[in-house]
């Protein structure tokens, strides 16, 4: 890779670059000339009083040693008279502006189409390198992706005008000399004193501004981190009285880093000296330039106040652009290093990249052996190694591997998967070396199930078939997606996933349908079963015991945030009802007994006590605030006025909102209670503004509430909590009635079309179906790396996945299983111990590993294993 960042972005797109190139200098300077020859003419005709006619756009190029009117001729240029002239150079400039406009805009859309090209390059190159990697390379790959967002945060403009902007000024420079020939060629030697003076000034200045720059940055981060140790040294400052001390540690050190800030800063004031006096210099040492003449010097060798200020324009954008490109050169060494680093990384990982390797991949072959011939290789997934590994596996066969955990098995597993590459002799398969093949062929065709899942963003059915292709995915339909689930022990986590998971009658009505009529058929068997005493239903005129007070009074499911349970106390127009209802104090009251009750019961518990994170109201975070509250307020009477006492009231509320008497058992509503909360109910129905309708979902009987999981629109109520074992008979006799119903399939495309995020689990209103990445477990993330072998329907599969945690009879059926799946075609597949071994149909070869090599075992199990 290249290691410097301008010739970088060059090559990634050196048309363009040479385009916009072309264009600033082969059609910007002439633009810029033809506009200060116009100003020079314009100003000439305020400077001349008499009628007589003007040139314009004439070209005189005196030399040194001749009078001006000695100067050769290189354009005649028009005569126009003093009244044409401003016209037609007013004209001229205006054309020429849209000119330079457009010209801009053609080489600023060239450019940062470069820069977008270049950063994309940089991204691929990465890319590239990660994807050709070997195993052993992760530890190199942990920096790349910070120095590769370093690089792009740094390069910016670099890599957009990083040749465009040095040619430009090049071209400025040259623009500046020619007119100040134009103008006099005493001018000459003036205009390039003064622009080496400025460059020079102007790079004292930013490496001064950069130096301050840095020291600003470092002592605010001392300081932020010097704070940051004081708060965590607090208890140690009051138990010992140390105050004194930190407070002369931080000021002794504030004092060493302003010392430091003003020398720099003195620094770049001395920087600002030549700056400021060039403001001043520049423009006299211009005009006395222009002024003097020698004793020879006759009228004509006077300097026109047009061409000195034509001059003066082309000198000053000549400067601006050495002020730039000044710039780009600061930022320029601050991306080189990332470059060479990110280079060398790149170069180290994998010299055969794509887009630079030699030779092709070679294809994959039909069938063979599977043969390893002085075999060395480490694997820093399991941290297994292995030596002198000789054998020869026809394929298709089903061949076990048989070694303890450490003992090698799993590397050998990943070696035979072509997963790890050996640091000595070699692993062939029908002839071919394996690392001569593509990868992703290979993988797709010799298949490692080694460990846990890595999860990406996006469905739990897209996890499953990450990496197959379209014609796997294609011909792997529902039916036989569930079977592999079953056999790989994942079909009751997609379950559990599919009954949480929510329905839109709009997207689908037909499955909308078939589940009221299933709510209707699971009611039908509860009472048919006696068990409809374990099931309290949703009753628009009964109060519903197994739901909090909130739950009762909104009597549906929040379909936004402004309905939540966290917000609902606070929300103005459930609180309007509750005054409507003459509810407010009642509530405020219930929330009172409810925390008093809560802190007398959880006094003697810690925070962090299970208990109190099963049972209490509110999180330990506000335990202090409601204990602080009971004691100051006995009853719910006398609240303090203003924002704290409302804060107060709201907060209790809240508290009284989340109380279930069914579950928390404070004897705080009784059956006049439960009537006046259903009241509540209706009248938040009723008067419910339109602009809230869209925001809350009522349950209604008669259809499915899309907001509500599955489950619950099945079971159109709450599982009793006071009968032991309830929620398991509830739940197996609606997986039964599922099954009757025909909807055990929806149940697993819905559990399947389940979203997985990054981060913790999240269940937000409407986003039942979403699962965080903790909410899957270790199981679970080894059966979807199950799975996703299996899909893609391997010559070879080999699994190396640790089963020493699951029980002997589990292990024996589901090898079973896979056996029976993976009849006719080859398996290779990992056994804990030899008593797991021995409980199987006899393998078509073992192979034993121990102290990291493959030991000769039984010849009848080891006739197909040739050394």
């Amino acid at each position: 890779m290249e290691r410097n960042p301008v010739r970088f972005a060059f090559a990634s797109s050196p048309r363009r670059h040479a385009a916009a190139l072309g264009l600033a200098v082969g059609l910007g300077l002439p633009l810029a000339l033809f506009v200060l020859l116009c100003l020079r003419d314009l100003i000439a005709v305020l400077t001349r009083s008499s009628p007589e006619l003007l040139p314009f756009l004439r070209i005189a190029l005196p030399l040194p040693g001749q009078h001006g009117s000695e100067a050769a001729i290189l354009f005649q240029g028009w005569s126009l008279s003093p009244a044409e002239l401003p016209l037609i150079a007013l004209s001229s400039l205006a054309a020429a502006a849209l000119l330079l406009a457009a010209l801009g805009a053609a080489v600023a859309f060239l450019c940062f189409s470069v820069q977008a090209r270049a950063t994309a390059r940089l991204r691929a190159r990465a890319t590239e390198a990660i994807l050709a990697s070997p195993p052993g390379a992760r530890e190199d790959l942990r920096a790349l992706p910070g120095l590769v967002g370093q690089a792009l945060t740094r390069m910016g403009s670099l890599a957009a005008v990083g040749i465009v902007v040095p040619g430009l000024t090049l071209a400025a420079i040259l623009l500046a000399l020619t007119m100040a020939e134009l103008a006099a060629p005493r001018l000459v030697p003036v205009i390039a004193l003064l622009l080496a003076a400025v460059g020079l000034a102007r790079a004292l200045l930013a490496s001064r501004t950069a130096a301050r720059r840095g020291l600003r940055r470092a002592d605010t981060a001392a300081t932020e981190a010097g704070l940051r140790d004081l708060i965590r040294r607090m208890p140690a400052v009051r138990a010992h009285g140390a105050a004194a001390f930190e407070r002369r540690r931080l000021g002794l050190r504030a004092r060493a880093a302003r010392n430091a800030l003003v020398r720099a800063e003195a620094r770049l004031a001395y920087a600002r000296a030549p700056a400021l006096a060039l403001i001043v210099i520049l423009p006299a040492l211009l005009i006395a330039t222009a002024l003097w003449q020698g004793e020879a010097a006759t009228e004509a060798d006077n300097v026109l106040p047009g061409a000195l200020v034509a001059a003066a324009g082309a000198f000053v954008l000549a400067a601006a652009l050495v002020a730039i490109s000044l710039r780009l050169w600061n930022q320029y060494r601050a991306v080189s290093p990332l470059f060479r680093t990110i280079a060398e990384t790149l170069d180290a990982l994998d010299p055969r990249l794509p887009g630079d390797r030699s030779r092709a991949a070679a294809p994959f072959p039909e069938a063979g052996a599977l043969v390893a011939r002085g075999v060395g290789a480490y694997d820093p997934g399991s941290g297994e190694r292995l030596t002198g590994v000789d054998l020869a596996l026809p394929m298709p066969a089903h061949v076990a591997i048989v070694g303890h955990r450490g003992s090698g098995s799993r590397a050998l597993a990943a070696l035979l998967a072509g997963q790890i590459e050996p640091t000595a002799g070699s692993v062939t398969y029908g002839g071919i070396d394996l690392r001569a093949l593509d990868s992703a062929e290979r993988a797709r065709r010799i298949a490692l199930a080694g460990s846990e899942a890595i999860l990406i963003e996006g469905t739990l059915r897209q996890n499953l078939l990450y990496g197959a292709r379209s014609g796997d995915r294609e011909a792997s339909g529902l039916a036989e997606r569930i079977a592999i689930l079953k056999l790989t022990g994942l079909d009751a986590f997609v379950y559990e996933r599919g009954l949480e998971a929510s329905v839109d009658p709009e997207d689908d009505p037909a499955t909308a349908a078939a589940i009221v009529a299933a709510r209707r058929a699971v009611r039908e068997a509860l009472a048919r079963e006696g068990m409809a005493r374990l099931v309290e239903p949703f009753d628009p005129a009964r109060y519903n015991h197994q739901a909090d007070i909130g739950e009762n009074i909104l009597f549906g499911e929040a379909v936004s945030p402004a309905f939540a349970q966290g917000r609902l106390a606070a929300h103005p127009y459930l609180r309007a009802v509750l005054e409507a209802e003459d509810l407010t104090r009642t509530l405020v009251d219930v929330g009172l007994q409810v925390a008093r009750s809560t802190v007398e019961i959880f006094s003697d518990l810690p925070d962090d006590h299970p208990l109190f994170e099963t049972f209490s109201l509110f999180p330990a975070a506000e335990r202090g605030y409601f204990e602080d509250l009971v004691a100051r307020q006995p009853e719910a009477r006398g609240f303090r006025r203003g924002p704290a006492g409302h804060r107060d009231r709201e907060r209790l509320i809240g508290l009284a909102l989340r109380y279930s008497e069914t579950r928390h058992r404070f004897g705080l509503i009784d059956a006049a209670l439960e009537e006046r909360l259903v009241a509540a109910r209706h009248s938040f129905a009723a008067m419910l503004p339109p602009r809230y309708r869209e925001k809350v979902e009522f349950y209604d009987p008669s259809r499915l509430t899309a907001a509500a999981s599955l489950e619950e629109n099945l079971l159109f109520g709450r599982i009793t909590q006071g009968e032991a074992g309830a929620e398991g008979r509830v739940r197996s006799l609606v997986r039964r009635v599922l099954a009757e119903q025909g909807l055990e399939p929806t149940v697993y495309r819905l559990g399947l079309a389940a979203r997985i995020e990054a981060g913790v689990a999240v269940a937000g209103q409407g986003q039942r179906a979403v699962l965080g990445e903790g909410a899957i477990g270790p199981r679970e993330r080894v059966a979807i790396e199950f799975v996703r072998c299996l899909v893609r329907r391997p010559d070879i599969l080999v699994v190396g996945l640790s089963l020493d945690d699951r029980k002997p009879d589990e292990i024996t059926a589901r090898i079973e299983r896979l056996r029976a799946l993976r009849a006719g075609a080859a398996l290779i597949v990992c056994l804990p111990d030899e008593a797991t071994l021995n409980r199987q149909a006899p393998f078509d070869a073992v192979l034993r590993v121990e102290r990291n090599t493959v030991v000769t075992g039984d010849p009848q199990e080891t006739a197909m294993v040739s050394a």
